[in-house]
């Protein structure tokens, strides 16, 4: 599901899961392993990729269906690690978009230090149009990255924005061309490697306490009414429909 290259001093991860890196239980998983191991490795920074097609296309919608309620609750808390471990990882985290970046994987390329997107590329959450409300770390993370003006299509609206607009919005922080994408993210490790890892560290958890504490005050409080979303049978409806129409 994924794959580690050119382990030292700069590791790549290339997700590698199906045709569009969708997330499900195991996905997430196996993610964080490879991040937990990662923080105690030598590596200095780390690329997180997808394929030319696509970043992460999020959410496996085909297997929750599949899955019966037992599923859903385990793999949300996954998914909220996931954003979380790449949120807090204390080496320098690129994202390379060089396909389109959804939902999850929108969640995944936002919780990195910095993000490089293809002109093309389009990155955005379009979960309320699904009907299933974002994870307390989702939101969180995008008001961190989103610029203000922009964080309401972001979030509520569930826009999509493409190349330059992700700019724009705070979603990227550079465009670049596909065939330059993965050498301007050695550059952008390199530099931010330079920095000496304890003072990078301890300034990345200074600046994403505020997110934390936010996550930490109000995850228990909206915890239930999110899961019974998610657990519905009207969610489950607008879920399949689609499914149906979409990824038939």
């Amino acid at each position: 599901m994924l794959r580690l290259e050119n382990h030292d001093p700069v590791a790549r991860l290339v997700m590698n899961h199906g045709k569009v890196n969708v997330m499900d239980i195991e996905f997430c998983r196996e993610l964080i392993q490879h991040l937990e191991a990662l923080e105690s490795d030598s590596c200095q920074a780390l690329i997180l990729s997808g394929n030319e097609r696509v970043f992460s296309a999020g959410i496996d919608l085909k297997r929750w269906l599949a899955e019966d309620e037992d599923y859903i609750e385990p793999f949300l808390m996954e998914l909220e690690r996931v954003m979380e471990r790449i949120f807090l990882f204390p080496k320098p985290v690129i994202a390379v978009i060089e396909g389109h970046a959804v939902a999850g994987g929108c969640m995944m390329a936002a919780a990195c230090d910095f993000r490089l997107i293809a002109p093309q590329a389009r990155i955005g959450i379009p979960e309320l149009r699904v009907g299933v409300p974002l994870p307390m770390m989702a939101i969180e993370i995008m008001r961190f990255v989103a610029n203000t003006k922009d964080f309401q299509d972001v979030v509520n609206a569930g826009r999509m924005f493409e190349g330059r607009e992700a700019v724009a919005a705070g979603l990227a922080n550079e465009v670049v061309s596909s065939e330059n994408l993965f050498e301007r993210a050695g550059q952008v490790a390199r530099e931010l490697s330079a920095i000496p890892a304890a003072a990078f560290r301890m300034t990345k958890q200074q600046s994403r306490a505020p997110v934390m504490r936010q996550v930490m005050q109000n995850r228990e409080a909206f915890f239930a009414e999110f899961l019974d979303i998610w657990r519905s049978p009207v969610t489950r409806a607008s879920i399949q429909q689609y499914v149906d129409e979409r990824l038939a």
